[in-house]
């Protein structure tokens, strides 16, 4: 079954399509919707991006990275998320750290891109999970979106070593097995960033944290919606539980062949 387009963001953000319109509030203290934009920088600066690339940012969310990369390495960036919201903010952070010249925001179903030729230079799918399908039907759209040479950006986890399955990890599998799936259309992991356990702990539970002092006030504003609220911010806090011990969060960096 194809979902539609709420649906789709819903499932990204990992909460009930009914809770959407109160999400910007939930997230209000989070800027960074996915890996540190720093981390990006690095791996990107690691295998030589040039300043004018070309990046497509899919999913962007509030534009953490896109700005980041935008302001660091000088690159062009065209972020596409389907939430409005998130996308004023980005545009509002671009322009705050000048670079709204080099950024642009577009309102937009990921999914539909896939059938696309273009030749960006990297393209970027960073927290998103299986929106697009499974890794190798991932791979293969993004291939068609990115140059030969170019970089295909993967932000995802991998279950640890001893972990053979977890009912809120549906589809991870371990190391080993999450790189055959990446490389399965004949691309090679140029640079692979595996985040420190200790530090993605300490940001998931402080981003938990947020997200549940914040959920106290958006509860007392919408009663009505407190039951959900209080559904997506026990989900947090069990994905806190596994994220850094039974999955291991990392960013591939995917030359494309």
């Amino acid at each position: 079954m194809t979902l539609d387009l709420d649906q789709s963001v819903a499932q990204a953000m990992e909460t009930d399509v009914r809770l959407l319109p109160l999400l910007p509030e939930l997230l209000t203290d989070l800027w960074e919707l996915g890996p540190s934009a720093e981390q990006v920088v690095a791996a990107l600066e690691s295998v030589g991006v040039e300043p004018d690339s070309t990046v497509l940012d899919l999913a962007c969310g509030k534009g953490a990275v896109a700005v980041a990369l935008a302001e660091q390495l000088g690159v062009r960036v065209e972020g596409i998320d389907a939430f409005q919201p998130f996308l004023q903010a980005a545009r509002a952070l671009a322009t705050e750290r000048g670079v709204s010249h080099r950024c642009r925001f577009e309102q937009g179903d990921i999914r539909n891109l896939l059938g696309q030729e273009e030749q960006y230079d990297v393209a970027l799918l960073l927290s998103v999970g299986p929106v697009l399908g499974d890794y190798e039907q991932t791979i293969a759209g993004l291939r068609r979106l990115v140059r030969a040479g170019g970089y295909i950006v993967i932000e995802d986890g991998f279950l640890a070593d001893g972990v053979a399955h977890l009912p809120l990890a549906e589809g991870y599998a371990g190391h080993s097995e999450t790189l055959r799936r990446l490389t399965a259309c004949g691309d090679v992991v140029a640079q692979e960033v595996i985040c420190p356990t200790e530090q993605a702990r300490s940001v998931n539970q402080r981003n938990t944290d947020l997200i549940r002092q914040r959920a106290s006030l958006v509860r007392a504003s919408h009663p009505a919606f407190g039951q959900l609220i209080d559904e997506y911010v026990a989900r947090q806090e069990r994905e806190t539980q596994i994220l850094g011990t039974d999955v291991l969060c990392a960013i591939w960096v995917l030359r494309r062949a």
